[in-house]
């Protein structure tokens, strides 16, 4: 969430997330620890923490996320046009369908 919406409160990364407020608490507790990103007071509420990433966590972020589309494109590769198109389809009806039913959100 971070690395696509910027600083943000924890309780917002947990509405936005799907996530509880504790698993947000808990992750952020690690990704402190390993210098992935920072926690501060927000200037607005002193009782709410604004989170960032660092440069590391950026760094980290930025490289998983170029892995995990070479294996996507990899496991594309394997399909013709036409199971392409079906796959697209397929994907687009799932989008769409629990955008219908608001299942955006874990539970």
């Amino acid at each position: 969430m971070l690395w696509l919406a910027g600083p943000l409160e924890a309780k917002r990364i947990a509405e936005l997330s799907g996530m509880s407020r504790a698993a947000v608490s808990a992750l952020v507790k690690t990704l402190e620890r390993d210098g992935m990103v920072t926690r501060e007071r927000a200037t607005h509420d002193r009782r709410a923490l604004q989170l960032a990433l660092t440069d590391k966590g950026h760094d980290a972020i930025t490289g998983a996320f170029e892995e995990h589309n070479k294996r996507e494109q990899a496991w594309a590769g394997t399909l013709t046009r036409p199971e392409l198109t079906v796959l697209i389809g397929l994907l687009e009806k799932l989008m769409h369908g629990a955008q219908a039913t608001e299942i955006k959100r874990r539970s």
